[in-house]
């Protein structure tokens, strides 16, 4: 195998052009013109902003003005409310228990609004959501819904609230939320140690937030990844992996010390295959499979 094989100049944009395909279907999914405004290139640019924030006031508290150290918390926040409401992450959890409730009511078509109001919420959170994973399994629950089969469509509908584990996503806004409003009485009792202690906290929650959508983004990349190799398209392979890698990485920096060895295990395994990968190994392909799963295995052990 060779990178010949790849049709050119097409086989370099394959692996692109699918995960746009991917983002396109739940941006046109029913539902979606609810959440228009809110988009990942707006909660990304929320998220930055409230790090550098968080950022300016991990600086400010080893100084003496609790004042100024209060007024940039109360700026974290604000961004992390904008981040909250934008993201509909509430509402989309409400969608999941929604379309649970329906289908064990025997109410189908509910069951079915639900799934669909599911998907054009997440299209804001696409940033956080294994994209294939999600895709399939919504289309599963609509098809399941569509021939009176419960049991079927709740399967479905837990693969596809797996796929974007939205009630994780809203306990790292939240954790960072709780955190920052405990820094700020820290300021008011003028207790920088605690306080410093306490944005500690609103950190970690939001490496957090970092680290689901880096694992998201991993397991989607390297099942791309595995689907491109097989197919023998290498050059879009190879993107797809080097986006894992990135992933991989990230997830590793900001999350918690006990998933750090796996993590830079599946990247180091990662690295092997992409080098190799203009003349694969037998097996290649499967070994990427198994390390979807294990990246996926992570990620469902992130605290609720």
């Amino acid at each position: 195998m060779n990178s010949a094989t790849d049709k050119a100049p097409g086989g370099v944009t394959v692996g692109r052009t699918l995960a746009a395909a991917l983002v396109a279907f739940f941006l046109l999914a029913p539902g979606s013109r609810a959440t228009a405004a809110a988009t990942p290139a707006g909660l990304r640019s929320i998220v930055d902003d409230a790090s550098k924030a968080l950022g300016q006031a991990e600086r400010a508290v080893e100084g003496r003005d609790p004042g100024k150290v209060s007024l940039l918390l109360q700026r974290v926040d604000e961004l992390l409310v904008s981040f909250q409401q934008a993201s509909g992450l509430e509402a989309l959890v409400k969608a999941f228990d929604e379309g649970r409730t329906a289908a064990r009511g025997s109410d189908m078509a509910a069951a079915a609004a639900a799934v669909r109001k599911a998907s054009g919420l997440m299209s804001a959170v696409t940033d956080y959501v294994v994209l294939r994973q999600a895709a399939e399994t919504s289309r599963s629950a609509l098809r399941a819904a569509d021939v009176q089969d419960g049991p079927a469509f709740l399967e479905a509908l837990d693969r596809f609230d797996s796929s974007i584990l939205a009630p994780v996503l809203l306990a790292r806004v939240r954790d960072a939320r709780d955190a920052v409003a405990r820094a700020r009485q820290a300021m008011v009792r003028n207790n920088m140690p605690d306080g410093r202690a306490r944005i500690a906290d609103a950190r970690r929650a939001m490496n957090g937030l970092a680290y689901a959508g880096a694992l998201s983004r991993a397991s989607f990349s390297l099942a791309m990844g595995a689907e491109l190799l097989e197919s023998r398209s290498v050059i879009a392979a190879r993107d797809q992996l080097q986006k894992a890698l990135r992933d991989l990485k990230l997830a590793a920096q900001v999350g918690p010390d006990d998933s750090r060895p796996a993590l830079e295990e599946a990247r180091a395994q990662t690295v092997e295959i992409w080098k190799r990968s203009g003349h694969a190994a037998e097996g290649d392909a499967g070994r990427l499979s198994d390390l979807v799963r294990k990246v996926d295995a992570i990620r469902l052990q992130q605290p609720r």
